[in-house]
């Protein structure tokens, strides 16, 4: 799962790029084509495809169907114009299990989960009834990740009836507030490295226009890694100036809370290469996040906002009158149906267990903790099991991590008993965050760091 990350950087950043004409989709056959011949030759079960409403999907009903269905909401795929589908993780176990599964490339790319709720929801009923003809279809399950995540969370709150059991991964669980983080780390950023709140944001051109000078303010090595990197994890010491720590505590806290792993995270993310053409790091992975005119899903109206944020309240920083405030569009804060960002509302009417990785910074598990405070105020944290697992990646599970999370869901469906989980709501500090969920600690596991991070207590005894 570690190439999400790769796939990220080379094909473009959900950035905020600029809304235009919407582009042309075409499916690429030949993509589906292979991976429908890729997942027949790992299985030695064939394997079903076609379109619905210029979105591709593809399928596979075991020779040994157990009854059941698992359909997967994919990620984020760039900004390009060809269509792509894949199977769901781990779905050699599912096959081998029994389990019949379904995916859609979606009809288009782009930051858009409204489009793929849509089209998910598209793929469900035809495999419903397409399993109904068969024999007797029991339960039906939805499992999504990174942006899949918010299509997953979106999708059992608007069609309750289709599903009867979710696992959402690395999921987008804030809706829009995961733009209103990466608003924060990039004026954030400004104002702690002393700037003026009167430079342009957002803008087209801001690792140009600003970025220099914010690097110049937090680091001792403003045009390197400014912020350290992979050679930081192995022990070198950090380039970041006392202006440049601040910044960094600031990220932490609006990641998810002071947490094991976090310091690996700061140096793993800010180590990333993030042009495919450049494979030397620049550490510009979030600033480049904000570049753009704050718009997505070549749609109109600026999507994140921090024009009724306290920084002193939420932070702990008194900057809240060195920041640029922004307000965004209310057609976009308030999506409802097909916009390109759904607002979850943690409402969900069936069982939810979700997996977040402690250092992802670009999905945070900060997300997890806005979905929590949702769901418990809707009084349904019966229907919610979250965990953390020690990684720095973006969906950067393993194999085994995956199946386990299966099972665990499939079982509290079938018999009503709910599983274990974690609290991610308040302080997440405690050592043995994710401790009983990790599966896998070895260098070569996840996101290869794993080898790198803090051990749980019991492994350092």
């Amino acid at each position: 799962m570690a190439v999400l990350v790769v796939a990220l950087v080379v094909t473009g950043l959900p950035t905020q790029a600029s809304a235009a004409q919407g582009p042309v989709y075409e499916i690429d056959q030949a993509q589906v084509d292979k991976t429908v011949a890729d997942v027949e030759k790992e299985t030695g079960q064939a394997v079903l495809s076609g379109e619905i409403a210029g979105a591709a999907w593809i399928a596979q009903i075991p020779e040994k169907w157990n009854g059941d269905l698992v359909i997967y909401a994919h990620g984020y795929r760039g900004e390009g114009t060809e269509l792509t589908v894949d199977p769901p993780p781990a779905y050699q176990f599912l096959t081998d299990a029994g389990y019949a599964w379904a995916a859609s490339s979606y009809r288009r790319n782009s930051y858009d989960p409204g489009i793929g709720v849509i089209d998910t929801k598209n793929i469900t009923r035809k495999m419903q009834q397409m399993l109904r003809g068969m024999g007797d279809l029991d339960k039906t399950y939805l499992t999504g990740f990174s942006m899949g995540g918010h299509v997953t969370a979106a999708a059992i709150e608007k069609y309750p009836h289709l599903y009867d059991g979710a696992m959402p991964a690395c999921g987008v669980m804030g809706d829009v507030e995961l733009f209103d983080y990466f608003l924060d780390y990039n004026v954030g950023a400004a104002a702690i490295a002393g700037l003026a709140p009167d430079y342009e944001y957002p803008d087209l051109d801001w690792t140009n226009t600003t970025v220099p000078d914010i690097r110049e303010a937090l680091s001792s090595s403003p045009n390197g890694e400014w912020a350290g990197g992979f050679p930081q994890i192995f022990g070198l010491p950090s380039p970041l100036t006392e202006a440049g720590q601040a910044f960094k505590d600031f990220v932490e806290i609006g990641s998810g809370g002071e947490r094991v792993t976090f310091d690996t995270a700061w140096n793993y993310w800010h180590g990333l290469p993030v042009d495919p053409d450049n494979p030397e790091p620049s550490g510009n992975f979030f600033f480049n996040l904000g570049e753009g005119d704050g718009t997505i899903a070549n749609r109109g109206g600026i999507v994140s906002q921090n024009s009724d944020m306290s920084y002193l309240d939420e932070y702990g920083f008194d900057i809240d009158d060195d920041v640029v405030r922004i307000t965004a569009a209310k057609r976009v804060r308030n999506a409802k149906g097909n916009k390109p960002a759904p607002i979850i509302e943690g409402k969900p009417s069936i069982p939810v267990l979700s997996i977040h990785t402690t250092g992802d910074l670009f999905v945070p598990i900060e997300m997890q903790q806005v979905y929590a405070r949702e769901v418990l105020d809707n009084g349904r944290g019966d229907l919610l099991v979250q965990r953390a697992i020690r990684d720095v990646g973006h969906c950067t599970f393993t194999g085994p991590e995956l199946v386990q999370s299966y099972l665990d869901l499939f079982a509290w469906v079938e018999t009503g008993v709910k599983p274990a989980g974690e609290d991610l709501i308040g302080d997440i500090s405690s050592p043995n965050l994710g401790c009983d969920f990790t599966i896998g600690t070895t260098p070569a596991d996840g996101s290869f760091f794993r080898g790198a991070l803090e051990p749980c207590p019991e492994e350092s005894s």
